[in-house]
């Protein structure tokens, strides 16, 4: 079962159908967008259905959460409650340009732009970083960014995951990365 997870600041809550709009607003934000559909807006129809295939993952642990300060006193009132969102999804789409990536899980960490540059995105992806390890046994995951987005590359490589290579990809080309996690496999 997928878990609630937490860390300093922030709380992880596995994503219900309750957050559709909140995510829907988030994955359409044209800041996060660019990198996270390739610069593609999504429909609602479509942020529904990619809402679904991951809450069928949460019986294996994976999926996605809603990533919310865990403090509400540290809420700012002009920001939203839903600071964004994380998850552990199995390799897919990266796995048809590198194929070494297939079967692994990778992390995902998508922010509104008013909670970008505060350390979040490091924070919740150490988090699943570490439940993935502990929680469900993973060895080894996967990390896939496009090469232009240098803020997700340095923030990888704080986490622990190192260069695979470069490959092209379905917009950009792709850096991709590998985390041993130092739990047997």
């Amino acid at each position: 079962m997928q878990q609630r997870l937490t860390t300093e600041r922030l709380a992880l809550q596995p994503s219900t159908d309750a957050d559709l709009d909140a995510l829907w607003t988030l994955w359409t934000d044209r800041d996060v967008r660019r990198f996270l559909w390739d610069d593609r807006e999504i429909s609602r129809d479509e942020a529904a259905a990619t809402l679904a295939d991951c809450l069928a993952l949460g019986e294996r642990g994976l999926g996605l959460w809603t990533i919310m300060p865990r403090y509400e006193s540290s809420l700012d009132a002009r920001g939203p409650t839903i600071l964004g969102c994380a998850g552990l999804l199995p390799v897919t789409v990266a796995a048809e340009y590198e194929p070494r990536l297939a079967g692994l899980v990778e992390p995902l960490v998508a922010l509104f732009p008013v909670a970008q540059r505060h350390g979040y995105a490091a924070e919740a992806l150490c988090a699943l970083r570490d439940h993935a390890a502990r929680e469900l046994g993973l060895a080894r995951l996967a990390g896939v960014t496009d090469v232009p987005n240098a803020a997700s590359d340095r923030m990888l490589r704080r986490a622990g995951f190192t260069v695979l290579g470069e490959c092209d990809g379905p917009r950009y080309r792709l850096r991709t990365y590998v985390c041993d996690t130092g739990t047997p496999s």
